[in-house]
């Protein structure tokens, strides 16, 4: 009986070993997940160092899994905490590798997320440009995802930023787009408009500044805000210095001074403060800029105070948690002891049930015997029976075999005359066959001859465009008149556009058929010869697929393409010696998208496509109708012309 305990007790003992292994070899990837998970307990618990040191080590996990995904989403997280612990060279490091994996994986809100953030240190780091880049890529991820409240701060921003670079006019831009996104944010909303008379008095657009100084005044008188009626103040203050009206700019000074003595938020004295001092230091008057600063400076130590006495109430309900976990960890300390207790006790109940369960194995094991005894006598007469029933199937199979050669004798003369119904049919189908391999050949020969008119039909039209484009040409040198030359000019390189297609179609295997990729680069390359654009400067890059087009659609495409590359070289780098244009075309979904952007002047401020008296726009147009194409004009950082065409043919 010892001796049975004691294997048990070593079974066990084994068991209990395999298990802890098993628990030491979690996959990696749940590694990662558990630490994340416990990173972001001590993060609603407010323990950043741990919370931060767990996500520190799922990081190497995450890369060592190659999971692009989890690892986009950690970096951005990582950097969150190190700008909450003020560690900004650290969280902009993290950003900005978080950045390049959650545009990679699709994740375009935490991207926008991220831009936004570096903006914020560029601030805090008082670099200006870098903000005003961020700012502007943050704007227009949220642009698409249709993100108001972001859009909506990024606006603000960028025009608080480009007002301290004295870049009024974009300063306004921006400032009138916050409000249109403002909607119920009655705060940002009226602080948008006094931005609007500050900027406008800047601009020396008086009357303007007068009009969006009413419309501020009424925003100001439907909120009980001491912060807004102070900026309201300094505005008209500084209204009244740009119309030389110094006794009246004193008085809301003194009325903003009158204000901030009674205001009880430092804060939004803070801010307030801040909008006079810039108002001050832009009028030069440095003296005034001084004096709000040191208010400014007052304000902020009442602020800073009160954060601190905030932060160390923080810190004391932290050590009491920490506390009442240590506590919390002693019971359960405590109750995995009587657990383990009870599974020993457990263990002893075991090995008694698994000796009791092997008496009842051996009296279940005679039992079976008996009966196997048993069922061998049945299994004797059960074969005396099988013999019996053999001797009489044999009888049968002898009748069955008689049956079979007679049927197969049958079989043979009926395959016999099978094969020589097939044999004729044969021959049938094999005059059919080199009849109709002699049509095959009479088709094939005729239409290789076909497709060699084709191409000497391509070939000559091309040699006719060129001869038409020469004399175009020689004409245009006889002219005096600029314009008409220029008419000449644009008229040569359409005519140029279309010989190119067919000099395209002529060089290619299939007639009908336009390789886009091959026909834009040579396209690109002889407008830039015919502008004289030096290509190491205005650089040409491409994004086209491998589409074959029907010259259906490739020639109006070409149409389209001359006009815009063309304008693009005339008219977009104006006083500029560098510049990129991009040409993009490919299938979006059952769509086909042409975009020809460039980074030049862009477009005058009031174009309107409907209005515009271009023969160059009015060809566009006429070919984007043909195509059936849906038509954009962007012009921000240059200008951008996207074509989705719904009808197009394709011979790939």
């Amino acid at each position: 009986m010892w001796r049975i305990l004691l294997c048990f007790y070593w079974f066990i003992q084994f068991d209990l070993a395999f298990a802890q292994v098993n628990s030491n070899a979690t996959p990696v990837a749940d590694r990662a997940a558990n630490l994340i998970e416990a990173g972001q307990a001590f993060l609603q618990k407010r323990d950043y160092v741990k919370a931060l040191k767990n996500f520190e080590q799922a990081k190497p996990l995450l890369e060592q899994q190659n999971d692009e995904y989890r690892l986009g989403r950690l970096l951005k997280q990582i950097g969150d905490l190190y700008s909450a612990r003020s560690y900004f060279r650290q969280s902009a490091e993290h950003y900005r590798d978080a950045i390049l994996l959650l545009r990679k994986t699709g994740q375009q809100e935490l991207v926008g997320d991220c831009l936004e953030s570096l903006a914020n240190i560029n601030v805090n780091f008082g670099y200006s440009a870098q903000a005003i880049t961020n700012y502007t890529r943050a704007l227009a991820v949220k642009d698409r995802l249709n993100d108001t409240k972001g859009m909506l701060q990024c606006h603000v921003m960028l025009s608080k930023l480009y007002f301290s670079d004295k870049n009024y006019e974009l300063a306004l831009s921006h400032n009138r787009e916050a409000q249109k996104l403002a909607g119920k944010d009655w705060a940002t909303e009226t602080n948008a408009a006094i931005q609007d008379v500050v900027i406008l008095t800047f601009l020396n657009k008086i009357g303007e500044a007068e009009q969006a100084l009413k419309k501020a005044k009424t925003l100001v008188a439907k909120q009980n805000n001491p912060s807004s009626s102070i900026k309201l103040y300094s505005a008209m203050a500084n209204l009244c210095l740009a119309k030389k009206d110094k006794a009246c700019a004193k008085l809301y000074v003194d009325s903003a001074k009158v204000l901030l003595q009674g205001s009880q938020n430092p804060e939004l004295a803070v801010e307030a403060l801040s909008q006079m001092a810039e108002i001050h230091k832009n009028n030069e008057d440095y003296k005034a800029a001084f004096e709000a600063m040191l208010w400014m400076d007052r304000y902020k130590d009442v602020f800073r105070t009160e954060n601190i006495e905030r932060i160390s109430a923080e810190i004391n309900e932290a050590a009491g948690a920490a506390l009442r976990e240590k506590e919390i960890e002693s019971l359960n300390l405590a109750n995995r002891l009587n657990e383990s207790q009870l599974s020993k006790e457990k263990q002893v109940r075991m090995a008694l049930l698994r000796e009791s369960l092997l008496k009842d194995s051996a009296y279940a094991n005679q039992a079976r015997f008996l009966a196997a005894l048993e069922n061998e006598s049945r299994l004797r007469e059960g074969q005396l029976k099988r013999e019996k029933e053999l001797s009489q199937s044999l009888s049968r199979e002898n009748a069955l075999k008689q049956q079979l050669l007679n049927d197969e004798r049958r079989n043979r003369n009926l395959l016999f005359l099978g094969l020589a119904a097939m044999g004729l049919l044969g021959a049938v189908i094999y005059l059919q066959y080199r009849k109709q391999h002699s049509n095959n050949g009479i088709i094939r020969k005729q239409s290789d001859e076909l497709a060699v008119l084709n191409r000497e039909i391509h070939h000559r039209v091309k040699n006719n465009l060129q001869v038409i484009s020469s004399m175009l040409d020689l004409q245009s040198q006889s002219l005096q008149d600029a314009n008409a030359k220029g008419v000449i000019k644009e008229a040569i390189l359409r005519v140029q556009a279309m010989a190119f297609i067919h000099q395209n179609l002529y060089q290619d295997e299939a007639v009908s058929t336009v390789n886009m990729n091959e026909y834009i680069q040579i396209l690109s390359d002889h407008l830039f010869k015919t502008y004289n654009i030096n290509t190491n400067k205005i650089q040409l890059y491409t994004q086209i697929e491998s589409l074959k087009l029907h010259t259906d659609t490739a020639i109006p495409l070409g149409m389209i393409l001359n006009e815009l590359i063309s304008n693009a070289l005339k008219y977009a780098f104006k006083n500029r010696e560098e510049g990129a244009i991009w040409v993009i075309l490919k299938k979006n979904n059952q769509e086909l998208l042409l975009q020809v952007k460039d980074d030049g002047v862009g477009l005058p401020q009031h174009f309107q496509l409907e209005n515009t008296s271009s023969f160059g726009y009015e060809v566009i147009q006429a070919m984007a109708q043909k195509l059936r194409a849906r038509m954009n004009i962007e012009s921000c950082n240059g200008t951008d012309v996207q074509l989705l065409i719904s009808k197009f043919k394709t011979t790939n």
